[in-house]
């Protein structure tokens, strides 16, 4: 009897999935960094309310993924009334969504992060008005449950939000060549209506020369 337990806990032990380690941890706000968000460049419009925010993260710049709370929401946050102008005027705009895990790194790691903005749209991609900070690297903390480790700790576990103005992007590649092409037309017509005024100038002499 003995030995069949001991058999019994051996296979189960043996097949238990390993424990994966715990997700590394970051704060998902630009109020500690007070890094607001402008509209244009300004330095001085806060980016208006609706603006939408998106948080990447990964392991290195390559590889960074929308970051949820560590309630499973997001990954897009909206700033709200109360984030305009928090810190007085000229400010910015700021969000606080909790703080939520980094996709393939350990607790107490080394974390890539993005953070996008946009307004008037749905999708970063749809929108005419839309920003976005470099990507920059530090260090996140860890939390197998509840929160993670207030700032204090040798690992800062806030996001840095480096100032995003958000700006109406270029014309398109498709754009451009359109108003060459139309540059080329009206030219091209110039060309040929100063051809037809010197052809008939030309004409003009020709009858008014005496024979």
């Amino acid at each position: 009897m003995k030995t069949t337990l001991l058999a019994i806990l051996a296979i189960a032990a043996a097949l238990a999935p390993a424990r994966l380690p715990a997700q590394g941890t970051v704060f998902l706000n630009n109020y500690d960094s007070r890094a607001g968000i402008y509209l244009y460049s300004d330095e001085i419009t806060p980016a208006p309310l609706g603006t939408h925010v998106e948080v990447l993260g990964g392991p290195n710049p390559y590889n960074l993924y929308p970051l949820l709370t560590s309630a499973g929401a997001g990954p897009v946050f909206t700033i709200t009334a109360a984030g305009l102008e928090a810190f007085g005027p000229g400010s910015g705009s700021y969000f606080d969504a909790g703080y939520g895990a980094v996709p393939g790194v350990p607790s107490s790691g080394m974390a890539f992060f993005e953070v996008l903005a946009w307004w008037g749209a749905d999708s970063f991609v749809g929108a005419d008005l839309r920003g976005f900070s470099p990507v920059w690297s530090q260090g996140v903390g860890t939390a197998d449950t509840g929160p993670p480790p207030t700032p204090g700790l040798a690992v800062p576990l806030k996001i840095p939000v480096w100032r995003i103005d958000l700006w109406v992007p270029e014309p398109s590649t498709t754009a451009l060549a359109g108003l060459g092409l139309a540059g080329l037309l009206v030219l091209r017509r110039r060309e040929e209506r100063a051809s037809r005024e010197a052809a008939g100038n030309e004409a003009t002499q020709r009858e008014r020369k005496p024979k």
